[in-house]
């Protein structure tokens, strides 16, 4: 069992196809030297994009177990 504390991102997601892979790597690197103390999760919302914001988001979830 992890006994860090999670650290919660939740992040509106709205046609942000273009922004969402440079996000996520970004938060990535802001979080990396507080990983041995603390878990994560990223929690992408999205509102109804009509572009491909949501197959992108399926790639990082296949990338990344804490993304959801």
């Amino acid at each position: 069992m992890d006994h860090r504390k999670k650290l919660s991102f939740v992040l509106p997601v709205y046609n942000e196809e273009k922004n969402i892979v440079q996000v996520y790597s970004t938060l990535i690197k802001t979080i990396q030297p507080f990983l041995e103390k603390y878990s994560y999760e990223i929690l992408f919302v999205d509102d109804g994009s009509t572009d491909s914001s949501w197959q992108i988001v399926g790639t990082l979830v296949q990338k990344d177990a804490q993304v959801r």
